[in-house]
């Protein structure tokens, strides 16, 4: 009874996959790095949708060195404008006070008829200038592009602590769990610079993804759910390699250790 609870353990299926050979290892080891990153993932997930209420309000500007990399026209696509942002808030004003600010139903029906194609036109201008007006400091949009302007910390912040967070919290899991390793603590210090690095990348990408999923009115309030899910997933092609055969290389079992440096 006491073995058929043992196979049926953790410990007992890392036994089981190790005897089958390095091949079933690597798969058993494959399975344990997915549940582990479904877990960082969620994690991430949950970060990024709640810390945006904590930074939103942060107009503080992202360095010089990373201006390039999150550029305001990269991340958000300001197309719908045809002309200058200055002469198109002119008309906003005159669409909002049509529309949001009806509180008759009947009133506003007849705004959307009266503005036909137009209205879901400028609702996606409207939606789009308010994230913009958010995240970027000084910016000016000439004929669909954003010609200046800096992002914010309030739009960098929320991307990049979920992804850290959650992805330390992956690493000793995986450490502990997936791979068994006894790597020495500066490998974790080579993970924080790998992971800074990755995460700037899927940061990015993340943002770029959520400006374009925004544009998009049925798909607008997944934005930042499927931005997270994309950038884990770049996350967990990457770091699997890098952890088994790099950073948490598995701990040898007494003896193994002395019979490797024998044959040597």
């Amino acid at each position: 009874m006491a073995d058929d609870k043992k196979k049926f353990s953790l410990g007992g299926i890392d036994g089981a996959a190790e005897e089958k050979g390095s091949f079933m290892k690597t798969v058993w080891q494959l399975v344990k790095f997915i549940v582990v990153s479904g877990l960082v993932t969620i994690i991430q997930l949950v970060l990024a949708n709640v810390l945006p209420f904590v930074f939103d309000g942060l107009r503080t500007e992202i360095p010089g060195f990373l201006q390039g990399i999150f550029a305001p026209n990269t991340i958000f696509d300001a197309s719908v404008f045809t002309g200058s942002i200055n002469d198109w808030l002119e008309t906003a004003k005159t669409f909002m006070n049509d529309t949001f600010t009806k509180v008759d139903t009947t009133a506003l029906k007849a705004a959307k008829d009266t503005l036909g194609e137009g209205y879901k036109i400028m609702k996606t201008q409207v939606t789009t200038y308010v994230d913009i007006n958010k995240y970027v400091n000084g910016f000016a949009i000439e004929n669909g592009s954003i010609v200046s302007g800096v992002i914010t910390w309030g739009y960098l912040l929320p991307f990049f602590l979920s992804n850290l967070i959650a992805n330390i919290y992956g690493f000793y899991q995986n450490k502990k769990t997936t791979f068994k390793s006894d790597a020495p603590w500066y490998n974790f210090a080579i993970y924080i610079f790998l992971m800074i690095a990755l995460i700037l990348f899927s940061t990015w990408f993340q943002g770029w993804l959520y400006g374009v999923l925004s544009q998009v009115s049925f798909l607008a309030a997944f934005a930042r759910t499927i931005g997270g899910l994309a950038a884990g997933f770049i996350q967990m092609v990457v770091l699997f390699p890098m952890e088994k055969f790099v950073l948490l290389k598995e701990k040898k079992a007494d003896g193994e250790e002395a019979a490797e440096e024998a044959a040597e």
